[in-house]
C-alpha cells in the first residue's frame, strides 16, 4: 500500500497517469494489489446471488474496478476522494456517470484481504459512515462470516453477523435474503 509523501495531497488527476489501480482517500493514494482467487469467488458468488435481487428493482450492482468519488463539490479531476468497492448497489441513475458514480453509493460490499483489512475495517468504514453509505458489507472470507453494517441517525449502528449456514438479511433492504452456504464454503487455494 503506497502512501502520500511529505504530506502532499494528491487528487484524481494525479493517479490517472500511474501505473496500476488506484484509490484516494482525503488525498492519500492507495496502490490496489491484484486480488486473490478466494477473493474473486466470492466477489463473483455475491454479484450473482445479488444481481437478480436489485435488476428486479431498478438499481445497478457494480462491480469493481469502477470509481466512486464521495467529494462531490469539487471538480472530478481534482476529487480528493475516489474508492473503487468491490461490488457497490446504485439506485438513483443520476449518481451514475461514464467512468464513475458521483456520492455515496446506498450499499457497499467489501471483500477483506490480507493487504486491504485494515483500511476496509477503518479509513473505508469511517469514510462510508460519514459520507452516508446505508449500508456497508465487510466479507471476511478467511473467517468465513459477512459483518452487515446499517446506517441509522448519521451513524452505523446496526450491526449483524452471518456464516457459512445462515441466510443473510438486510437492514436496508428487508425482503433480501440470500443463503451464504455456496458463497462463504469456498476451497482453501
Amino acid at each position: 500500500m503506497e502512501k502520500a509523501q511529505h504530506g502532499r495531497m494528491y487528487s484524481y488527476k494525479d493517479i490517472q497517469q500511474w501505473e496500476g489501480n488506484w484509490e484516494l482517500i482525503d488525498g492519500v493514494p492507495y496502490l490496489l494489489a491484484s486480488p486473490s482467487y478466494i477473493h474473486q469467488y466470492v466477489v463473483g458468488e455475491l454479484h450473482l446471488a445479488l444481481a437478480p435481487y436489485f435488476k428486479a428493482r431498478g438499481c445497478h450492482l457494480i462491480l469493481s474496478p469502477f470509481d466512486v468519488q464521495f467529494d462531490t463539490n469539487s471538480d472530478e479531476e481534482e476529487a480528493k476522494t475516489v474508492v473503487q468497492p468491490d461490488l457497490f448497489v446504485i439506485c438513483n441513475i443520476n449518481q451514475l456517470k461514464r467512468k464513475r458514480v458521483q456520492g455515496a453509493p446506498d450499499l457497499v460490499i467489501e471483500v477483506l484481504s490480507a493487504s486491504t483489512g485494515i483500511k476496509d475495517r477503518n479509513q473505508k468504514y469511517y469514510l462510508y459512515e460519514t459520507n452516508g453509505v446505508k449500508e456497508y458489507w465487510m466479507v471476511d472470507p478467511s473467517n468465513r462470516t459477512i459483518e452487515v453494517i446499517g446506517l441509522e441517525d448519521g451513524r452505523f449502528q446496526k450491526r449483524a453477523v452471518f456464516g457459512p449456514k445462515d441466510v443473510l438479511t438486510s437492514f436496508l433492504y428487508p425482503d433480501l435474503a440470500i443463503s451464504l452456504d455456496s458463497i462463504l464454503h469456498m476451497d482453501d487455494v
